[in-house]
């Protein structure tokens, strides 16, 4: 097999905006199948974007034999019942991010994943970035002197009041949405899980955090300040910085695809990166590589389990007032 067969479970918009054009990059993959519980939908997404078939429900695609895989953008609340069943069906998983709305379920999902001899990925593009990577390579190798700290943002202007997003049934909330981004992003640069978070939220009156902004510690005494909203616009990214400088992600979750820039100085020497790569790209070809050759995932659910009890944690502190709880 040159090309693993990717099905796309829901004609969510990140798969026409983001998964479609990076596939069509992608020269170990490509879509074959797309999936709605609607079916003039379904054939719409098929002709518009020239997927081959188009399945009105998404137990058909699963039980399609044209498939190898499926990449699932569906609600948050439903990624571990659609993981889950993917890989009963023997389908490899390639799922949004947050992989699930606890790290319990992280782990459900993953042993499901590993009883059925597939493999399952949360979809955090942005470190496949050859940048990020190397960013996150050279942060954990000291280049910036060590007690680094970590201050990262994201943050969007949410004016749609039946987005999705703002959810609680569907466990929507920015910290979910976007701020998932700063938490992996400072687990990744820091190589440490906090001991212990402090929250503090704004409400939307839905009942999902529509802003939080979170004080993370960690046993090394390191520290990490991190902000979430969907309510203000404000580029992406995050500052790392040591005793020898600094590293500065603007639109650092989107390097490639909203042409981001990493500036740094680094005893005294500074420098500026533009690197337009595709991040969703080098996501997909890193997974179908792992599915066609056996190459190790370089991130596991074990991974996003860690990631989801800080953002679990986040989550209660906000709801207690900012009382600092352990991790």
């Amino acid at each position: 097999m040159d090309k693993l067969r990717i099905g796309i479970i829901g004609c969510a918009g990140i798969s026409w905006k983001q998964f479609i054009p990076a596939i069509a990059l992608a020269k170990n993959a490509e879509p074959v199948a797309i999936s709605s519980r609607s079916a003039e939908k379904c054939s719409d997404f098929s002709a518009k974007y020239n997927i081959p078939l188009a399945f009105d429900s998404y137990e058909a695609l699963l039980d399609a034999d044209e498939i190898d895989a499926v990449y699932i953008p569906l609600p948050n609340a439903l990624h571990k019942e659609w993981s889950i069943k993917a890989a009963n069906a023997g389908k490899h998983i390639l799922c949004e991010k947050p992989l699930a709305v606890t790290a319990e379920e992280c782990v459900e999902m993953g042993k499901a994943a590993e009883a059925n001899n597939v493999l399952l990925m949360e979809a955090f593009m942005y470190r496949f970035h050859p940048v990020t990577a190397r960013i996150i390579r050279d942060v954990q190798e000291g280049i910036l002197g060590g007690l680094e700290t970590v201050q990262a943002v994201h943050s969007f202007l949410l004016t749609d009041e039946n987005n999705i997003r703002l959810s609680r049934e569907m466990h929507g909330g920015s910290l979910m949405d976007v701020g998932c981004y700063c938490v992996n992003v400072v687990r990744m640069l820091l190589n440490e899980e906090p001991t212990a978070v402090s929250a503090l939220a704004h409400y939307h009156p839905h009942g999902v955090d529509d802003q939080m902004n979170i004080l993370a510690k960690f046993a090394s005494g390191r520290s990490a300040i991190l902000s979430s909203g969907l309510t203000s616009s404000y580029p992406s990214g995050y500052t790392v910085s040591g005793r020898n400088g600094y590293y500065h992600a603007h639109y650092g979750f989107h390097l490639g695809v909203s042409a981001g820039t990493v500036t740094s100085n680094i005893n005294g020497i500074s420098n500026s990166i533009n690197d337009q790569t595709n991040e969703y790209t080098c996501m997909i070809e890193h997974f179908a590589d792992c599915v066609l050759n056996g190459t190790p995932l370089r991130y596991d659910y074990h991974d996003a389990a860690k990631n989801m009890a800080f953002i679990n944690a986040a989550l209660k502190s906000a709801k207690r007032n900012g009382e600092w709880v352990t991790i």
